[in-house]
C-alpha cells in the first residue's frame, strides 16, 4: 500500500532564509519537537534522521539551495519500506514562502508508519512546519 502525506505552509521569509534553516540540521532538537537530524544537505550523503518510534538513515537525492531538499530510505529491502521525502520552496508574489513537505510511502509496513506519523492528535508534518515557520521568523526578524 503506498501512502503520501503532505502538509503545507506559508513563511514569512525568502526560500534562501527557509533554506538556510531547513539544513542547518544541527539546530532541529533547538525548534523541531519531531525530528531531529545529523549530516549534511548535499547530494549523496547519508542522513541520520530520528523521529517518534524510529531513527533511519536515508541518502540526500536532491538539494537545490532555496527550491528543494530531498532524500529516500529503505528499512530492509524496498518491498518492506521505502520511503522519499521532500521540501519543495516555492517564492509567492508577496516575498514570502510556499513550503510544502511530502513524504511518499511504499511497502508493506506503509500503514503502521502512517499510523506513527498522523494521528488525529498530532500531525508531525504540520508541527515540523510550525516550529520550522517560528524558527525562520524569529531569525529574520531579528535581523530586518
Amino acid at each position: 500500500m503506498d501512502a503520501v502525506l503532505t502538509a503545507v505552509i506559508d513563511i514569512d521569509a525568502t526560500p534562501e532564509e527557509v533554506w538556510n534553516v531547513l539544513t542547518d540540521f544541527a539546530t532541529y532538537g533547538e525548534w523541531s519537537n519531531f525530528s531531529a537530524a545529523e549530516g549534511t544537505a548535499q547530494v549523496g550523503s547519508r542522513l541520520t534522521m530520528r523521529m517518534p518510534g524510529m531513527t533511519f538513515r536515508p541518502t540526500v537525492t536532491v538539494a537545490t539551495p532555496g527550491q528543494e531538499l530531498r532524500w529516500a530510505g529503505t528499512l530492509g529491502t524496498k518491498r518492506l519500506f521505502h520511503g522519499q521525502h521532500s521540501f519543495v520552496l516555492s517564492p509567492n508574489h508577496d516575498g514570502t514562502t510556499h513550503l510544502t513537505n511530502c513524504e511518499e510511502f511504499s511497502g508493506a509496513l506503509t500503514t503502521l508508519t502512517r499510523r506513527l506519523l498522523r494521528t488525529p492528535k498530532h500531525d508531525g508534518y504540520a508541527a515540523f512546519n510550525t516550529g520550522l515557520k517560528q524558527r525562520v521568523e524569529g531569525l529574520t526578524d531579528s535581523t530586518r
